[in-house]
């Protein structure tokens, strides 16, 4: 059962190495790159944190000055971090930051990596869940490892035995499944999952709910309305534990972007504000952003538009923000 004291948010995750080239290349003259770091689940933590929230993060980091130095930089920045440390190496991708949509592709290097090698043994779930009373993972991590897989199951397991909300970002990288079909292995998480993040693409992709609606392409058909809660309601249906579907819609067209997000709470479809822009200046974090802010606005208790309508709006925001994660300029209370 919870402690009624519970407070912290335990995401479990891969922290990794963002090596971001300019996209013309001229970090081969200068010799000159950016580094950010970032992880799906530590850009959640990340954001949370900076919003005040108690954050630990569960990970793996090498037993090196490295790891050492990474491990220093979250406690800095507020995170608390129950780390496996092992030979080997973090890994690392690299991906420009400059937000030019044709050099979009993500090259990874991340197998192996004192992640994916390890076995999640150190701590004892009594140590993992001291005070905690969320639980968040993405769906990268259990491409990654069949011992990082056993570990997001077993940890929703025993999160939901206490009590304790899960949630899930439903995001989909196909370099990492390595055309393995990771539908049967999501589905085994779902039944404990509360609060779901994804797209109506990634439901169809990890839990084999088709896109049944004609669509145009263009951010403002009615159809995508229409399918986001087509799609919640059989997620619901064959998952009666998830309270919240959150869609989130992201269409570009060369520089332009064109963002809005819905949210299917208490069997109505909620849809925030849309947003535009004619460039932006990084691809990175949004969805992280909007995840953060959607567990932020939850445990707040605040309206399911008001969580909609924030976390919509910052992630947009991060659109502008340079590296993996949020930055100061963006504070959930002064949107």
């Amino acid at each position: 059962m919870q402690d009624s004291s519970s407070n912290k948010i335990l995401c479990f995750g891969e922290l990794l190495l963002h090596f971001a080239p300019d996209s013309e290349g001229n970090w081969l003259n200068d010799q000159f790159l950016k580094i950010f770091v970032g992880g799906a689940e530590y850009n959640v933590a990340s954001a949370l944190a900076q919003w005040k929230n108690p954050v630990t993060l569960l990970s793996a980091l090498p037993e090196n000055f490295i790891g050492n130095q990474l491990e220093s930089q979250l406690k800095n920045k507020g995170i608390e971090i129950l780390v496996e440390k092992n030979n080997g190496r973090i890994g690392t991708f690299y991906l420009s930051s400059d937000g030019d949509m044709q050099n979009a592709s993500v090259v990874y290097d991340r197998f192996p990596s004192v992640f994916t090698e390890s076995d999640f043994k150190t701590f004892s779930f009594d140590e993992i869940f001291s005070e905690v009373k969320w639980l968040h993972i993405s769906t990268i991590t259990p491409a990654l490892s069949e011992n990082a897989y056993q570990k997001c199951l077993d940890l929703m397991k025993e999160a939901a035995f206490r009590n304790i909300k899960v949630s899930l970002d439903l995001n989909y990288r196909s370099a990492l499944w390595q055309g393995r079909n990771p539908s049967d292995k999501i589905k085994k998480l779902m039944p404990f999952v509360n609060v779901l993040m994804g797209n109506i693409w990634s439901i169809q992709q990890f839990l084999n709910i088709p896109v049944e609606y004609e669509l145009n392409g263009k951010f403002d058909d009615k159809n995508l309305l229409k399918q986001a809660e087509k799609s919640a309601l059989e997620i619901q249906k064959q998952f009666p534990n998830v309270e919240l579907v959150a869609n989130t819609f992201r269409f570009t067209i060369g520089e332009e972007v064109n963002y809005f997000a819905t949210l299917f709470a208490d069997e109505k479809l909620l849809v925030s504000q849309q947003y535009q822009s004619d460039k932006i200046e990084e691809r990175i974090g949004s969805g992280d952003s909007f995840m953060a802010a959607l567990i932020h606005g939850t445990l707040k208790e605040n309206s399911s538009q008001q969580i909609l309508e924030d976390a919509t709006k910052v992630a947009f925001k991060k659109l502008f923000v340079k590296g993996d994660t949020i930055n100061d300029s963006i504070n959930i209370e002064k949107l």
